[in-house]
């Protein structure tokens, strides 16, 4: 059975606390560019004393989904459920380098996928808020009309649902890649490359963006140049 340290549950509540909040303020309460993946880098800087750490972590999220904004009924992949996993995954972990730090940013990417979805579904089944307010609006009886309960009770579904999923979410990660260091199935070198080639790689959403063909072929001959120019100097 594997264990989870104390500390280990403490980053959890941590980034569970902060995936509510950001994933809130995704739609809910949207302020702009607070729930970007950079200023979540920040505050995890911050609470972890380690800024410069949580921001190139954050930078490989926020350049990959550059060009996927929410517009109409979009729901684009949530960036803080990828984000904060990894950022959380890598403070219980110690890991430092960008080689180490590969495993859980891989490992968090399909989470962001997976929090669009439970939004989307979450959305769907606050449709019945709005058929009871229309109810309310047709009906003679005035002392039925209450849409701030409907608002309290969307507010309070929406931060449970989002509070339990990532919490029992980053439990079993945590969980899995403790249990695969403990039997020695995942060995993260000590050094491999540095960050730039991350973010070289998370670039390409930042190019996508652009939706001009010729920048993708920049992109492509640009990849070639730099594993040449690896190859000899290697």
């Amino acid at each position: 059975m594997v264990e989870v340290s104390t500390a280990a549950i403490i980053w959890i509540l941590t980034a569970t606390s902060l995936y509510t909040l950001f994933a809130f303020l995704r739609f809910s309460l949207n302020l702009g560019i607070v729930e970007r993946p950079l200023v979540q880098g920040l505050v995890w800087g911050l609470l972890t004393g380690n800024v410069t750490l949580g921001v190139s972590v954050a930078l490989v999220f926020e350049l990959f989904w550059l060009d996927l904004i929410p517009a109409g009924t979009f729901i684009p992949p949530n960036a803080a459920a990828a984000n904060l996993a990894a950022l959380c995954l890598t403070t219980v972990f110690g890991f430092s380098n960008p080689a180490q730090v590969v495993f859980p940013i891989l490992l968090a990417f399909p989470l962001a996928w997976i929090s669009s979805r439970l939004e989307q579904a979450h959305r769907r089944r606050q449709d019945r808020g709005y058929n009871i307010l229309q109810s309310w609006l047709r009906s003679e009886r005035q002392g039925d009309y209450a849409p701030g309960r409907l608002i309290r009770r969307a507010i309070t579904q929406t931060l449970t649902a989002y509070f339990l999923f990532f919490l029992l979410t980053m439990t079993s990660l945590v969980a899995l890649t403790s249990w695969l260091l403990a039997h020695g199935l995942l060995r993260p070198p000590s050094e491999m490359f540095s960050w730039g080639y991350l973010w070289i790689g998370a670039t390409l959403g930042g190019m996508l963006a652009l939706r001009v063909p010729g920048a993708y072929v920049i992109l492509v001959l640009g990849a070639c140049g730099v594993a040449m120019l690896s190859l000899f100097m290697g």
